[in-house]
């Protein structure tokens, strides 16, 4: 118990103000003049309101310095604003010896002792917060709002959940009671009912709060957060902003908005204003861990610990690292150490299982899931991350069951409600199995795209468990969405996954359909197939350069057209510098700012792997991926696979490509832009600056191109545009020589549109049809999304008389697209020439499904094909349909009788 302080002390510390008072107004001339016409010849308010603006738009020393100045009536308000701007500039000592100098008990001086436990409690000393709140909570008949709300607060985070409810409950029961007016003790009410999980009411009265007073900057912040806890981020991103436009200083308004871009300029500038706020350092420090940038997060989880050493989230991020490195002493030191203060905290476990979560250590995650729960049943997140994991591993029953709980509980959690939702969409999708998968589709998908998948994913199979002398636990879970939101749901839990097309979790693959993809189906599918082998031979451990690395090259080996083509791209990234160590490759792709950076970051994977692969031999390779099974250190990996530093291996790669950059031998202009990409790196690569020479046809262009050759003759960008240009113009001789020229420089070049399209289209408008097929076809080597010139290749062939060649061209349009007509078309033609019933069969059955034009053209064509294949039942069943929409028509009619004759056995 505290007791009053000597009132000659209080006497000793006015005294000292009106001292300090009467000091200022000397030096201002006005000391004969009362305090309110002092303001008024000073021009300002008085000394507390002004303090108030001024802690409010964020200029703290300003603030500081005018709540000093505050004295009579206003004293403890100013003693209150004093020691909260001491608390958002990391002065907390100062803002605790100031309250704890002026508190003479915490049960009388109520606001002022909540507002102690709060700095305490910021830095760390929950003990010593928990007893002030205590005396302040059980020795006032009425104590203040927010003292209930902290006081609730702290008990659950020092594991007394049960208690906790009774003053949560009783600062609800106020408000209730019509005894709650202010903004701030109504944000505290919101804090409450969110707490108790009760969060509707929460929001609502956040509402009602930020309503009562726009300028509660704490109460926008703390509705933002609570978004951000749903992954409600626009909702979030709205409180967030209403904070900093009265206040761009606000540090947790900072913090927020970092917390929703991944960025860490707001969280600089939040720093720069308190290099000592916690919330700051612990969010720094998570982001970038997220980067793969361990050493520099540690420098601030332990500047966070200095400040705070019960900093949740700093000695999770800590435990989280020890665990993944299975150094389970210091894992069991650290738990140990956060249930001292805080025991069955079940954020702890819930950090850590959502990080390994994003490290794609699936079994890791639900397991430290189970454990939060365990810690907390009511930690409604806590089953969010147990059945997001549980479905990544394939286990959907179990994980739709806790994704389930969780939404009976919160069922404002967007990410919960979202993968629900996906798994409603799952329930109307068919389920196909082969020997070594189990494939969910559309019903669509299952006719139109199962029949080409089937066949490539156990070649995929097959080349790879012989190839890797590997063989994954099987079955490998295949679900293909025809909408991107329900992948990208199904994938990350929320609808906007940016570039990518394809996930694949070690079990469980994700894909968007071909139906609404404009890239090549096959390569994507196949390149996530070689994950599964990858992360399953290193139990999910493989670092993320590495695998898509592996993968990118093995689209190459699968497939002669499959790959990526950079060759300006890294041609340009050695000029400038862009080439990342080999051992900071990750940060390739957490760092990415755009599709162009993430697909370097591909490519970059890809050469580092062409490198192992070409200098070391293929053994070496599936060596290294061996070695990330293994819990070691990525330097030692290198050493024990090449024999030499991962410094050396990088200087060696980089000799590599210092010879492939000479050998590519190409001119880089700096005007000229990038090939813009998208689908993961997986699709058409748009060559920027030759869409400008299409959309610009002018003299100057021309006169400024022709300049350029001249300068630079392997300038291929320059070569290409002029070409072009002149094409447009039917200066068709002059546009060969450049667009020759340009094919030359860069003969594997990939983007759109490349030399051997235009000088296709110069042939056609000449009707030299024989060069035009040649240069389609020398196009068709290195472009593998131009699903018009493959299928228009293929009829060439078959009107030629060469069903293999018009297969080869079928095969890479239906690999781009097999929703078109055309190409299903041509396939049949195939069949009948070839007589191949059962591919005839499987060509119009897809015909069925597309032809909305002559659906009973259709069924007879299906119905002579389930003939000619031996299936009369089928071709009965579907001439029959045939006729019930054109009972008169006379083709179907003679399959009909031919049908019913097979049928008797005539």
């Amino acid at each position: 118990m505290n007791y009053p302080k000597q009132t000659a002390r209080s006497m000793h510390k006015n005294t000292r103000r009106q001292g300090l008072a009467l000091a200022v107004c000397l030096a201002l001339g006005v000391l004969s003049t009362p305090l309110h016409a002092q303001d008024a010849l000073l021009g300002t308010e008085p000394p507390l309101e002004r303090a108030q603006q001024l802690l409010n738009a964020g200029s703290y020393i300003a603030a500081i310095d005018s709540f000093q100045r505050v004295s009579g009536f206003d004293e403890e308000a100013g003693l209150l604003g004093l020691s909260r701007a001491y608390g958002l500039t990391g002065q907390y000592e100062e803002g605790i010896a100031l309250l704890e100098d002026e508190i003479g008990s915490y049960a009388i001086s109520a606001v002022l002792s909540t507002q102690l436990a709060e700095l305490l409690r910021t830095t760390g000393q929950s003990a010593r917060a928990l007893e002030i709140l205590e005396e302040v909570v059980t020795e006032n008949t009425t104590p203040p709002v927010r003292a209930l709300v902290q006081y609730g607060s702290l008990l659950q985070f020092v594991g007394r959940r049960d208690e906790a409810i009774g003053p949560l409950s009783a600062a609800i029961s106020r408000y209730d009671n019509g005894m709650v007016f202010d903004s701030e003790e109504i944000a505290m009410v919101a804090l409450a009912s969110w707490l108790l999980d009760r969060f509707h009411d929460a929001n609502s009265l956040f509402s009602e709060a930020t309503r009562v007073d726009p300028n509660n900057l704490e109460a926008q912040v703390l509705w933002g957060d609570l978004f951000m806890e749903k992954f409600n981020t626009p909702d979030a991103e709205k409180s967030y902003d209403a904070a900093l436009a009265v206040n761009r200083r606000y540090a947790p308004a900072l913090i927020g908005q970092a917390r929703i871009s991944g960025g860490e300029r707001s969280l600089s500038f939040a720093l720069s204003v308190n290099e000592r706020d916690v919330k700051a350092l612990e969010t720094m420090a998570t982001l970038l861990v997220l980067n793969n940038r361990q050493e520099d997060a540690e420098e601030f989880i332990e500047a966070a610990l200095e400040i705070n050493p019960e900093s949740i989230t700093s000695l999770s991020l800590k435990a989280t690292q020890a665990a993944m490195k299975e150094e389970f002493a210091e894992y069991a030191q650290l738990e140990a150490r956060v249930k001292s203060f805080s025991p069955n905290n079940p954020h702890f476990y819930g950090d850590i299982a959502d990080a390994f979560g994003n490290n794609y250590r699936f079994t890791e995650a639900v397991g430290y899931a189970r454990q939060a729960i365990a810690a907390d049943p009511n930690y409604w997140q806590g089953h969010t991350l147990l059945g997001t994991n549980l479905i990544r591993l394939g286990e959907e029953e179990a994980g739709r069951e806790s994704l389930e709980l969780a939404f009976d509980n919160d069922p404002f959690n967007v990410m919960t409600s979202n993968m629900l939702k996906v798994f409603d969409t799952l329930e109307g999708y068919a389920t196909l199995r082969t020997e070594h998968f189990e494939v969910r589709m559309s019903q669509s998908d299952a006719i139109v795209l199962w029949p080409y998948m089937a066949p490539l994913i156990e070649e995929n199979w097959a080349t790879l468990t012989e190839k890797y002398g590997f063989e994954p636990e099987a079955p490998v879970l295949i679900e293909v969405f025809d909408r991107t939101e329900d992948f990208a749901v199904r994938s990350v839990g929320l609808p906007d996954i940016g570039p990518l097309v394809g996930i694949c979790f070690g079990k469980v693959v994700t894909l968007i359909s071909p139906a609404t993809l404009d890239a090549n189906w096959q390569e994507i599918l196949w390149h996530e197939l070689v994950h599964v082998f990858t992360l399953q031979m290193t139990n999910n451990r493989m670092p993320r350069w590495l695998s898509e690395g592996v993968s990118v090259w093995e689209e190459r080996e699968a497939r002669p057209e499959w790959g990526r083509r950079q060759g300006i791209e890294l041609v340009r990234a050695v000029e400038d510098e862009k080439l990342l160590p080999v051992a900071k490759l990750n940060e390739g792709f957490t760092g990415a700012n755009s599709n162009e950076d993430l697909g370097f970051a591909y490519f970059q994977s890809y050469l580092v792997v062409d490198f192992i692969a070409k200098e070391y031999g293929f053994e070496k390779m599936v060596e290294l991926i061996n070695q990330y099974a293994l819990i070691k250190e990525e330097s030692e990996m290198f050493s024990t696979v090449f024999n030499m530093p991962i410094e050396e291996f990088d200087a060696n790669f980089r000799s590599w490509v210092d010879r492939r950059v000479d050998e590519i031998n190409v001119y880089v202009h700096n005007e000229d832009a990038a090939d813009e990409g998208a689908a993961h790196g997986h699709g058409q690569r748009e060559n920027s600056s030759a869409v400008l020479a299409e959309l610009y046809n002018n003299a100057s262009l021309k006169q400024h191109m022709r300049q350029r050759v001249q300068d630079q003759p392997r300038d291929f960008q320059a070569h290409l545009q002029l070409g072009i240009v002149l094409f447009k113009e039917e200066s068709f001789e002059e546009a060969k020589v450049h667009l020759e020229i340009a094919d030359g420089i860069l003969p594997d070049y990939s983007g759109y549109p490349s030399p051997p399209l235009v000088l296709s289209q110069i042939y056609e408008r000449q009707g030299n049809e024989a060069a035009r097929t040649q240069q389609l076809k020398r196009m068709m080597e290195n472009q593998q999304h131009d699903y018009d010139s493959a299928v228009l290749l293929a009829k060439q062939a078959l009107s030629a008389g060469n069903t293999d060649e018009a297969d080869y061209y079928v095969q890479r349009a239906l690999s781009v697209s097999p929703y078109r007509l055309d190409v299903h078309q041509v396939s049949a033609q195939i069949a009948a020439l070839t007589e191949n019933a059962p591919m005839a069969v499987r060509e119009f059955e897809v015909l069925v499904t597309l032809d909305r034009n002559d659906p009973v053209e259709a069924r007879t064509n299906l119905a002579e094909a389930y003939m000619n294949n031996g299936q009369t039942q089928e071709a009965k069943r579907n001439i029959l349909t045939a006729l019930e929409i054109a009972p008169s028509y006379q083709r179907a009619q003679q399959v009909l009788l031919k049908a019913v004759d097979s049928a008797n056995g005539q």
